[in-house]
């Protein structure tokens, strides 16, 4: 009985003597947060703490970054503040989060602070690299992007990709791995090998064994580029055999989708709804014909919609149209993987989207400034607008040797010097 009376009592002293208290999260960005969270225990207690996070209403909690100690001071009830960064995290999802506190002698009863939550921000602007992915890994860190987008084969081995992603990583920048097939349809197996591409970049993968900066595992994987235009296959959207290459890339994609999933790694695929700027929704059609449940599969829908607003706003409008003439749910993210402003700086090039071809560094600023401006504050395109990717990270030549558009779409010039106010312009967006 007396041992049964002293262990009522010491429990009684630990209630009494702790406490935490869950504080509102702040500096909230689109893969970051700040965890706040204050302990009030007895003048001198200590103990340790640490921060449990999950993507809000899943079961199971995990731990984000290593126990750590703390000491209230000796005043007649001590209050300590506790914050811990966290990185990361996905752009437009929410999060619980809680603080669980041990005191001292640890071992004993944990406390936990009530639960509450945060929403990272969705619009995460980012890179698109060039074949030169070691430069375009410089350019990156020039600009702060967290975000790069680069490209290899379908079928690349892993080994392959290494250098590549590590040389983003590198730099302090997520890779988003693009799946290219160009002029083609990939195979069943080369679908699957995706997976490989999951377990070893995405998050826990094998790459970041030892790696400090695990933080910036792969999120998601682009399936094929462009796909849905006619340029790489030369057929348009009536014939039989662009909507038959729409129902198998949508089989393709469920089948690397599976290969993914089995690795139990969190890696997204995302599937292009881009009618290619044909105004038909064949492409879109064909797809949900070949996998019904398509919806539910998807991570994200990307689209290229370059040029100005008479162009970008109705292919952007069809996609939301097209998707939900399907079945598709509302709040699947539209994930714009490519979108620049090609400028020479003045000099009239071979075209450029709709935009004026002589377009000065100072001109292409503001027009990609009140463009994505635009786009957010579109009230079906900005609550859904996820990834927007600026192509490309550098001009493929030096200043005034080409006036061919795809040469001068860099945020930098081909040495990496700044292009005056567009890379500056480019370098604030990165910085949201």
């Amino acid at each position: 009985m007396r041992k049964s009376l002293a262990l009522v009592a010491a429990l009684a002293v630990l209630t009494a003597g702790c406490a935490a208290d869950t504080k509102r999260a702040t500096n909230v960005t689109s893969s970051s947060a700040t965890l706040n969270a204050e302990v009030r225990c007895d003048p001198g207690s200590q103990g340790t703490a640490w921060w449990e996070l999950r993507e809000a209403g899943a079961a199971t909690w995990r731990l984000t970054g290593a126990n750590s100690p703390f000491s209230c001071p000796d005043t007649d009830l001590g209050t300590v503040r506790i914050s811990k960064h966290v990185d990361g995290l996905r752009p437009g999802v929410r999060y619980d989060y809680r603080l669980a506190a041990n005191p001292a002698p640890t071992g004993g009863r944990v406390f936990y602070s009530e639960q509450a939550s945060f929403s990272t921000q969705r619009f995460s602007p980012g890179l698109v690299a060039s074949a030169d992915h070691a430069l375009s890994a410089a350019a990156a860190g020039e600009l702060g992007a967290e975000v790069v987008r680069v490209e290899f084969d379908i079928g690349t081995p892993v080994a392959s990709l290494r250098g590549s992603v590590g040389a983003i990583a590198d730099q302090g920048a997520r890779p988003l791995l693009l799946a290219g097939f160009h002029g083609r349809m990939p195979t069943q197996a080369e679908a699957q090998n995706l997976a490989t591409w999951a377990a070893e970049f995405g998050p826990g993968g094998s790459f970041w064994a030892g790696r400090p900066d695990g933080r910036l595992a792969v999120q998601q994987i682009e399936f094929g580029n462009e796909t849905s235009y006619a340029h790489q296959y030369g057929d348009t959207w009536s014939d039989q055999s662009y909507m038959r290459r729409a129902e198998l890339y949508a089989v393709r994609f469920a089948q690397a989708h599976a290969a993914i999933a089995f690795t139990g790694r969190d890696v997204g695929l995302l599937a292009q709804a881009d009618d290619g700027g044909t105004g038909s929704s064949n492409w879109v059609d064909h797809m949900f014909d070949a996998i019904p449940n398509l919806n539910e599969l998807v991570d994200g829908w990307a689209v290229h919609p370059y040029g100005p607003r008479d162009r970008w706003e109705p292919k952007l409008d069809r996609l939301v149209a097209q998707t939900a003439a399907n079945g598709a749910r509302g709040t699947i993210p539209i994930d714009i993987t490519e979108y620049g402003i090609s400028s020479a700086n003045g000099t009239p090039l071979t075209d450029n989207y709709g935009w004026p071809v002589n377009l000065t560094f100072d001109q292409a600023a503001s027009a990609l400034d009140s463009t994505i401006a635009a786009m957010l504050a579109d009230p079906a395109i900005g609550p859904r607008l996820r990834l927007f990717m600026i192509y490309a990270a550098h001009n493929l030549r030096p200043p005034g040797t080409t006036r061919e558009r795809e040469h001068n779409f860099g945020v930098l010039q081909h040495n990496l010097a700044f292009k005056g106010a567009y890379s500056t312009e480019v370098r604030e967006q990165l910085e949201r």
